[in-house]
């Protein structure tokens, strides 16, 4: 989990893509993206981060961590 001093700002470059398209992007205040979040689903022995992209109450993305290129995170209060 990221310091509670942090948010999230974006996921990037969501996989797998083909060749030659452009990399897809979530980026808060963009595309009526509201906040981001993150979770680990707890598997006994393993687990998964996702990440939940949404607008207001409804979640319009999910995606594991091991699917995207970079996350770029802010400063809460900044």
């Amino acid at each position: 989990m990221v310091d509670s001093t942090f948010k999230i700002r974006a996921v990037y470059g969501e996989e797998p893509r083909r060749d030659g398209e452009y990399p897809v992007a979530h980026i808060v205040g963009f595309d009526g993206v509201t906040r981001i979040d993150e979770d680990t689903e707890n598997l006994g022995h393993y687990g998964i981060h996702w990440f939940f992209v949404y607008a207001g109450d409804e979640l319009r993305f999910r995606v594991n961590a091991l699917s995207v290129s970079s996350v770029e995170l802010f400063k809460a209060g900044e």
